[in-house]
């Protein structure tokens, strides 16, 4: 057997063995469902309802959004039918809850761009994050 014929026959063994351990792993690397916005933080698609969650860093579930913004290291979202926001320091990975009159006082709160999550999620990209 020559050395062309070796290599050949290794790399279709390799490639054989990578697409293996993709298919066989749990993580969903090609997911169209979930977006990240910073830190681990993301948007994820509820299935075709429309809906959309919060997830923190390794959760699956999370707060479903109505209305959401971002201006590093900051992350200002509002839960659906909630009269409160919630607020993520990605920085320092601290979430508080502030109400709306807070958020529209506060000048670091009223630099961030607030948008409905649909037009949000279509900002985001599946394979990257914002910071």
């Amino acid at each position: 057997m020559s050395s062309s014929q070796l290599f050949y026959k290794f790399r279709r063994l390799a490639f054989f063995l990578v697409l293996v351990c993709l298919c066989s792993c749990h993580a969903d690397l090609f997911s169209s469902s979930a977006r990240e916005i910073a830190g681990g933080y993301r948007l994820k698609r509820a299935g075709d309802s429309g809906q959309f969650s919060l997830l923190i860093p390794y959760q699956t579930g999370g707060l479903i959004v109505d209305e959401i913004g971002w201006r590093k290291p900051i992350i200002v979202a509002r839960g659906a039918g909630s009269k409160y926001w919630d607020v993520i320091n990605t920085a320092r990975a601290e979430r508080t809850t502030i109400s709306d009159l807070e958020r529209k006082s506060d000048p670091v709160y009223q630099s961030i761009e607030i948008k409905p999550v649909e037009m949000a999620w279509r900002e985001l990209h599946a394979n990257k994050r914002l910071w």
